[in-house]
């Protein structure tokens, strides 16, 4: 996610920042007294680069309406909602967050919803989901209401070499776990490990490595995780297929580079794009850098690999307004205004490449602009169906999936998925 490539490490919280809070405070009392203002509790990702520098000026210069969109660490944005929200805090109008903490805002009456807001100011504008990508939805709508917008879209991705294909005389791309450990084997050498592992970050392990196994062994509906089911129950081995997530992981270990159980996203993409592996799968949005190397034009991105059902999670970024806002309508009318589209084509022009905007994935030419958007594309060729994230239905997600990263890296796949 972030563009700064040491700050990708996701979930090691580090706590609030009194200092940036307090700097917020006094730049938004000075914004406050030349005019409107929203004040936004924002990440360091490619997007939200976008939302505090195009997106805020484009607003300002429609409305009249200044945003502060100050950037929080990744590693401490989740420890900063917290502590804000359940407080009771209006220092900040609006909140972005990782779509798999979405619940937790939701569950607790820290997201305002959208319908309600729009029903005691009849005169706001609609909003036009309409625009963007029906699977980006996902975590911000429940039923029918509304707690926010998506504000970018990843998806486990399989990034390979397609030289190092050719050179090998793989033809065909794997499509299943099986091709996929045969393509490791063959790729395999002194110099270039056959595949790549990322054992050493908590979401790049669980929510990439062993979720991206799992996810195509049952069949899911959209709303549906794999992990539990809507009413509590895990069932992410229900037929086994945990423990056999877990033996496709460590078959595929012999084909890793040497110290995979330390690497994270930032090593992953490092590694990739210095050519010291020649396949991975992970998440669209952390392969940053990748194609800023010695290799460039050399990597195809397509669909990752699967069981028996083509199931993809679907993941990223969201933003809501806080339920203790005292600008809410102000803050509904940026929401809608985002889905009109011009705040989306903004991001994407500030360097995101995890688009929500459905028009900017159809276009063939942002495709060639932006290659890891060719997984999205590859959805419909392939007959690929969206499904949920691990956990998301849980208000503690986060540590659910610390836990499922613990017990996924045990040597014994029986014990693990038990």
């Amino acid at each position: 996610m972030p563009c700064s490539i040491s700050s990708l490490s996701r979930l090691r919280a580090l706590g609030a920042s009194a200092l940036l809070a307090t700097l917020a405070m006094v730049y938004r009392r000075k914004a406050l007294a030349a005019g409107g203002s929203l004040n936004i509790l924002n990440c360091n990702v490619a997007w939200s680069t976008g939302l505090e520098g195009l997106v805020a000026e484009a607003y300002e210069a429609k409305t009249g309406t200044s945003i502060t969109a100050e950037p929080t660490p990744y590693d401490s944005l989740y420890q900063k909602i917290l502590i804000e929200l359940s407080q009771g805090s209006t220092t900040y109008d609006l909140v972005t967050s990782d779509l798999l903490w979405m619940r937790q805002p939701i569950n607790n009456g820290w997201a305002a919803q959208l319908e309600e807001i729009k029903a005691s100011d009849p005169s706001l504008p609609q909003m036009f989901y309409e625009n963007l990508a029906p699977q980006s939805l996902l975590y911000t709508r429940i039923e029918d209401r509304n707690y926010g917008l998506p504000m970018s879209m990843s998806t486990p991705v399989f990034i390979y070499r397609k030289d190092l294909f050719e050179k090998a005389g793989i033809e065909k791309v794997p499509s299943n776990w099986e091709e996929y450990l045969a393509a490791a084997k063959k790729l395999h050498s002194a110099d270039t490990a056959g595949a790549l592992l990322l054992g050493g970050g908590q979401d790049a392990f669980a929510s990439g490595d062993f979720h991206s196994r799992l996810m195509g062994m049952t069949k899911l509906a959209p709303s549906d995780d794999g992990f539990m089911s809507p009413e509590g129950e895990p069932i992410f081995n229900s037929e086994g297929q945990g423990e056999r997530s877990v033996e496709l992981l460590k078959e595929l270990v012999p084909y890793c580079p040497q110290g995979w159980q330390g690497f994270d996203y930032p090593e992953g993409s490092s590694i990739m794009q210095q050519g010291g592996a020649a396949m991975m799968i992970t998440w669209s949005d952390v392969s940053v850098g990748i194609e800023d190397g010695p290799h460039r034009g050399k990597f195809g991105y397509t669909v990752a690999p699967t069981a028996k059902y083509q199931q993809q999670a679907i993941g990223g970024f969201g933003i809501f307004i806080n339920a203790k806002s005292e600008n809410l309508s102000e803050a509904y009318r940026f929401l809608s205004w985002m889905t009109e589209g011009e705040g989306y084509e903004l991001i994407r022009k500030a360097g995101e490449s995890s688009l929500v905007l459905q028009r900017d994935i159809d276009l063939p030419e942002i495709t060639n602009e932006i290659p890891m958007l060719q997984v999205f594309r590859d959805f419909k060729s392939k007959g690929t169906t969206p499904v949920s994230i691990e956990f998301y239905r849980m208000t503690n997600a986060v540590e659910a999936q610390r836990i499922l990263y613990l017990i996924s890296r045990d040597s014994h796949p029986a014990t693990s998925a038990r």
